[in-house]
């Protein structure tokens, strides 16, 4: 039987994709948010998990390796579009987030915290009203990046988190159920060495579909994979903990008021 691991549909994920399904195990596409809740249900036995969640899963995964979803100053595809610089994003400004991520939100959060204090920060828009700012990720803030006109601000959250701590952002790392069978283990460690491996490879493979599938020039996407970094290195797991450790100090439910 087929072992079902999830698979974000972004580009970010395409050299991902390139290399093909682990031995045993079949991709099943969910956006970032939704993977911790397969893992919580079993309906997914591996994923490249948000960071943000990692805390909700404790005890019940285990990461594989250093691998994941990262960068070192822009990400190109973590986006704040506003109609004010973040710095005067207070309330009573209006925000929109996107429903995608379990990790963005909260490094918005944190940053906005910074920027503003934690108790100016702006509130939820109404349903069917204009944002001040609207948070998007993935394949639809990275075409926005190169086509968005409506927006006089954008704010690179992984940019703006570089400049704050001089540190990588870690989106996400591949993690694996423990109650996985070790065959499921093995199969998705050894894919996870052979992409290493390989990686310039299927990241150049990646570049021609990805650039005809979002309608984006070659140059975009090939500057986007550069700025997107799967294989993580010692000062992306130091970013990744201090993320972490200011969220479980700053973190509140809900993160923004309506």
């Amino acid at each position: 039987m087929s072992t079902p691991i999830a698979m974000i549909p972004y580009a970010n994920m395409a050299p991902y994709r390139q290399l093909g399904e682990p031995e045993g195990c079949h991709f099943v596409p969910l956006v970032p948010s939704a993977s911790i809740d397969a893992l919580i249900a079993g309906t997914v036995d591996a994923a490249a998990v948000p960071v943000g969640g990692l805390a909700k899963l404790s005890g019940l995964v285990e990461t594989v390796g250093q691998f994941g979803i990262a960068a070192r100053g822009p990400s190109m595809s973590v986006l704040l579009f506003s109609q004010y610089p973040i710095e005067q994003m207070h309330a009573p400004r209006t925000l929109r987030l996107t429903t995608e991520s379990a990790t963005s939100v909260r490094l918005l959060f944190l940053l906005m915290g910074t920027a503003l204090g934690f108790e100016r920060l702006p509130t939820l828009v109404g349903e069917g009203r204009q944002p001040d700012a609207h948070l998007l990720i993935g394949d639809r803030a990275l075409v926005e990046n190169v086509s968005a006109k409506v927006w006089p601000h954008k704010t690179d959250l992984s940019q703006q988190w570089f400049e704050l701590h001089g540190l990588p952002f870690v989106f996400a790392r591949w993690v694996v159920r423990k109650g996985a069978p070790d065959a499921v283990k093995e199969s998705i460690a050894a894919w996870l060495d052979t992409f290493k491996a390989n990686e310039a490879e299927l990241v150049a493979r990646s570049i021609p579909q990805t650039a005809v599938r979002l309608q984006l020039d070659d140059d975009v996407v090939r500057r986007y994979f550069q700025a997107i970094r799967r294989c993580l290195e010692n000062d992306d797991l130091e970013g990744q903990r201090l993320f972490m450790e200011d969220f479980q100090r700053f973190g509140r439910e809900p993160l923004f008021e309506t």
